[in-house]
Parts: structure tokens; sequence; C-alpha cells
């Protein structure tokens, strides 16, 4: 039970519990007064009386030394909870139109108040902060969370978290631990889930496994992961696009650059540009592999086959004008893509032109040296992506009958409502890592565009990036600006607040990101810059301290006459509602939240056990 609060008293609960004290002289008083009469002969009334009163007296401030026992009982911390997921589904309720956030209770000023009362003596005379603390299993302050004795379920409208979430905590606190409990929740729901891990937790995946066959849909999950090529499913991260040049985009940005205008990366853009309009023209898919090869090698054959088949669908008798130009031209890749290009000039440009086809062609013309040099930066990357297995994982061949692994793509997953867990294995190679899920936030983002202009499905999608500093990119902040009118709710992860600046190379583009989160979740944090980041969007308060004074004054005609006083004064003062070195002492699976608009909480999360 929480104490009785009076905003207009100053409350010290630290202090010895005198209620108690006296509660409890009160009942030996009473005892002894019975345990006389029955020794003696006296007469009883009297001893019953003072029984009476004595009891009146202790049952007036037993309750007051109970809540007050009580508030300073859980100081010391709740035990840490397993729950399984049949649990978990029962926490939710019965109408799923709420997510469940654990247990906790709104911060409040009264929390802030008897906080500044700890911070402001010595621990140890309240709570067990001794040397052996630091020996022990338990990482934080359970002090914090206990300063509210009564704690309840902590739910939030679904409606609300479609705002875009960050979830902010230093390696091990719990961030991972708050996505299984998110993402269970949203697979109860039969809701699409994209999860995008870099380093690759191997719980982490298996709890979205479980979830699915908890459910009895063990089907709906679908597993990425580049160091166990031969248990995944093939995902194409080029295969959703509305305009072609949304390709050359993604790849682009995956390349380095220095700020501000770089010819490199624009070339790198045309080049891909134009490979992927010639093989869109040639009835061809684009994919990381042929992009990679017509840049090695070159693009006759892709110029042959574009050049043919635009031919026929924009000039009468296309065809047989093609078959003969490549008659005369012989049989190398060489000689035919002159043909092609004398046919342009000849036959199709008086008639038909092409700015994709005069693309393709100017760069068929361009000085083979200078051309390796402007894609320098290019090539790495697409070496990368597809080199060994990965050729085979992100460039799936879908007339390969012969290969049992399942073949999909973003817009899949999220129209059959599936669990997709992309594991990076940034550990063994953080670069190829970073650029595969940079592909795959890219890819989203053209799917959100199709679901926001024609809104086909109306289902909710969640996607959970983990360690999002590492695959963050331009086409995520698109996401973050964006998503929510293609019901699509993100839960981005990260250590720091600096780890979006370095990423994204500048604090402006990292405010952008942070500018569209409207629910901010923080586990403990040792960052300076991101502590203040949390309570700076938090609110400030007032907060009470007593003011002692003392004095003393005498007459210089007569030493003896003087006089002295002391007082006590109650102030106030401004002060942090929850203050930022309290976030560096939060023990695991311990957060503040800033939720729905302004609602401000303290909560703890269970471990999801399965």
């Amino acid at each position: 039970m929480a104490i009785k609060y009076d905003s207009m008293a100053y409350e010290n609960p630290w202090r010895p519990n005198y209620e108690g004290q006296a509660a409890s002289a009160w009942i030996m008083a009473g005892t002894v007064a019975l345990g006389v009469n029955q020794l003696t002969h006296m007469p009883p009334e009297p001893f019953y009386w003072m029984g009476g009163i004595c009891l009146t007296m202790a049952l007036s401030r037993l309750p007051q030394a109970v809540r007050l026992a009580n508030l300073q009982r859980h100081l010391r911390g709740r035990p840490l909870e397993f729950i399984k997921i049949d649990k978990l589904k029962k926490y939710m309720g019965k109408k799923n139109d709420a997510i469940w956030l654990g247990k906790g209770f709104n911060w409040e000023n009264r929390h802030a108040q008897r906080a500044f009362e700890i911070l402001k003596r010595d621990w140890s005379e309240i709570v067990d902060n001794t040397v052996d603390k630091a020996e022990s299993a338990d990482i934080g302050q359970t002090w914090i969370h206990g300063l509210e004795p009564k704690e309840t379920d902590i739910r939030q409208a679904l409606s609300h978290s479609e705002g875009q979430n960050l979830i902010v905590g230093t390696t091990g606190s719990g961030k991972t631990r708050m996505f299984d409990i998110l993402i269970s929740q949203a697979i109860a729901r039969n809701e699409a889930v994209i999860i995008i891990d870099p380093k690759g937790d191997k719980e982490l995946a298996e709890n979205a496994k479980r979830a699915c066959a908890a459910i009895g849909q063990p089907e709906r999950f679908v597993n990425f992961h580049p160091a166990f090529p031969e248990d995944c499913a093939r995902i194409d991260p080029l295969r959703n696009f509305t305009r072609v040049t949304e390709i050359a985009s993604r790849l682009a940005a995956l390349i380095p650059s220095e700020a501000g205008a770089d010819p490199f990366k624009s070339f790198g853009w045309q080049a891909l540009n134009n490979i992927s309009q010639a093989l869109v023209m040639a009835y061809e898919r684009p994919n990381l592999v042929l992009l990679k090869r017509f840049l090695e090698t070159g693009v006759e054959q892709i110029l042959v086959k574009a050049c043919v088949a635009y031919a026929e669908r924009n000039i009468d008798g296309g065809g047989e004008i093609a078959e003969r130009y490549l008659a005369d031209a012989g049989n190398t890749d060489e000689k035919q893509a002159r043909a092609m290009m004398q046919m342009y000039k000849e036959e199709i440009q008086p008639v038909a032109p092409s700015s994709e086809l005069e693309g393709l062609l100017s760069m068929k013309a361009h000085d083979k040296t200078h051309f390796s040099k402007m894609v320098a930066n290019l090539l790495p990357i697409m070496n990368m992506l597809t080199a060994g297995d990965l050729g085979d994982l992100l460039s799936p061949n879908y007339e390969d009958v012969n290969d049992p692994r399942i073949i999909t793509d973003n817009k899949k997953i999220i129209d059959n409502a599936q669990v997709a867990y992309l594991g990076l294995d940034s550990l063994t190679d953080s670069t190829v890592g970073s650029a595969i899920g940079s592909m795959f936030l890219s890819d989203l983002v053209a799917v959100a565009g199709d679901r926001y202009n024609f809104g086909v499905d109306n289902r909710p999608v969640n996607i959970f990036v983990d360690e999002a500093a590492e695959v963050i990119n331009e086409p995520t902040i698109q996401l973050l600006n964006k998503g929510r009118g293609a019901k699509m709710k993100l839960f981005v992860a990260t250590q720091t607040i600096a780890d979006f600046e370095t990423r994204l190379g500048s604090k402006e583009k990292a405010r952008q990101v942070l500018g569209n989160i409207n629910n901010l979740y923080s586990l403990r944090v040792i960052d300076k810059d991101t502590q203040e980041f949390v309570t700076d969007n938090l609110p400030k308060t007032r907060l009470k301290h007593v003011m002692r004074t003392q004095g003393m004054s005498s007459q210089s005609e007569s030493p003896l006459m003087f006089s002295a006083n002391t007082g006590e004064r109650l102030m106030e003062e401004e002060g942090d509602l929850f203050p930022p070195q309290l976030l560096g002492m939060l023990p695991n699976l311990e957060f503040v939240a800033k939720i729905s608009g302004g609602v401000i909480i303290k909560g703890r999360l269970p471990i999801l056990t399965g």
C-alpha cells in the first residue's frame, strides 16, 4: 500500500519508524496492564480500561507504521520474474488492443522527492549499499523501483505505438529481452513481424520461433542468417520497387563517401541505374549478381537484349530489323553491341528515342579505364554481397527447382503475416552485415510506399531493429517519418545517441531520426549525452527541502543581555523529475519510459522463457 501523499506536505519516509516504535510501546503497555491484572487481586476494571486505551493508541499508530515499513522494505527490490508465453497472453487481455510492458507505476513528483531524499544523504543509512553489494550478482540500485511499493501491469494502447519507438540501453541492460516481450505479443496478435538483428542473437530467434509454435503456427517463422546458409531462407532485397531508380539508390547508399557532393557515388548510381533499366527493359529481374556481372565484364550482352526488346515494342518490325543488324555484325558480344548502337541511331532514335537506352549506350562508349576508376568504391561492396553463399541467398534463382530453400521477400512476409528473423552476422563481418541490413530497410521503404499509395492491406507491420546504428540509413529516416501511414511500427534499439551521429555523419541527421520518435524507453544508460537526452525529454518538477537556521545576538552595552533563535523553513526548488544519474544505476530489465504523449512510467520486465 502506498503512503498517502499530500502534495503540499513534506514527506521524509527514510527516517526511523517512530510510528512502529510507538505502536510497539503501546502494545507492550497494554500487555503489562493485563498481566498485572492477572497476577494481583486488585479490581480489574482499571486494568481493562488501561488495556483498552493502550490497544486503541496502538491501532491508531499501526497503519502508519505498516505503510512506512512496507515502503522501506521494497527498497531491497523485487525478485526477478520468469514467465511463459501462455501467461504473457493472459497479461495481454482478451481484446488484444494494448501492449503489455511489464509491471511498474507512473513516475510522479513524490517518487522524485523520495529519490532526492536518498541521494542527499549516506545511502548506507537507508539501503544496502555496502562493499558487499558490489560483489553480489545483482547489477544496479534496486531501491529506484522500490520508491513505489505498489506496482501494477503497464499497458499501452496499440494505436499509441504507431508513433515509432526508441529503446536505449547499454550492453546487457535488457534491450533484447524487451524485444522478446514485444515480439511475442505481435506474433500472438497475428501481425507481421520483421526482426533485423546485426549481431545474430540465437535466443532472440529461438524465442520468436517458439512464439509461433505456441500459437499453433510454426510455418509463419522465416529465418535468414548468412552463417547458416543451408538452413535459412533466400531473401531478395531488390525484389520490391516502384521505380527502377530505387534499385540504384539502395546500392549507391552503401558506397562510402565524404560529406557533400561525391562524384564517385553519383557515377556509381548512374552505372547501376543504366544496368537496372536495361535488365527491366529486357524482361529480366535485377539482382545483385547480374548487376555485379555487368559492372565488371561490361554491358554488351544486356545492351543487345535491351535494344532488341525495346525495338520489338516500339517500332514496326523491330524484331526483324534487330535480327538483320545482328546477322551482319558477327558472333562476338562486342560486335553485336556496336551493331545495336548503330541500329538505335539509325532506326530507333528518329522514331521512339529512349533516355534509358541512351544512358546505357553512353556507358558502353565510356572509356573503360576511367570507368573502372569511377566504380572502384562500388565494386568491393558488390563483390562482398555476392561472394560465396551470399550470392544464392540475396540473389536467388527463381527457376532452380533443385534448391529446397524457400524464396521470399519483404512484401511476401508482410502479406502473409509471417515472422522473419534476419540475422546479419555483423560480428563476423560488420561491413557486409551493415550493407545487408541497409538493403533490407530500403526494401521496406519501397513496400511502405506501396502500402501507403494503394492501401491493399491494413494489418499492422512490426519492425524490430536491434543495434540500429549499424544499419540505419536515409531510407530508414523516411520509414520513421512516413511509416505510420503504411501501418508500419518501428522499434529501434541502440546503446547511445552518439551511435546515430557516427553512422549518419552529423548531429543534424541523428536529430532527424530522434525527432520522429514518439515513445522513448530507457534501460540502464552510461553515456552522459544519452542520459541527458532522455531526461531532457521529461518535464521538470518542484522538490522540497528543509532549511534550518540559527542565530544569536547580544547588546554591546550589556553583554549579559543576549538572544538566540532557531528555525526551520520548507523550501522548494526546480529539479529533474528523473535525475540523469539514476539512468546509469538502473538494474537489468528495469526501464524509464515516456509514452503515449507524455505518460512517464517506471517499469520492470520479466524474462520470457517459452
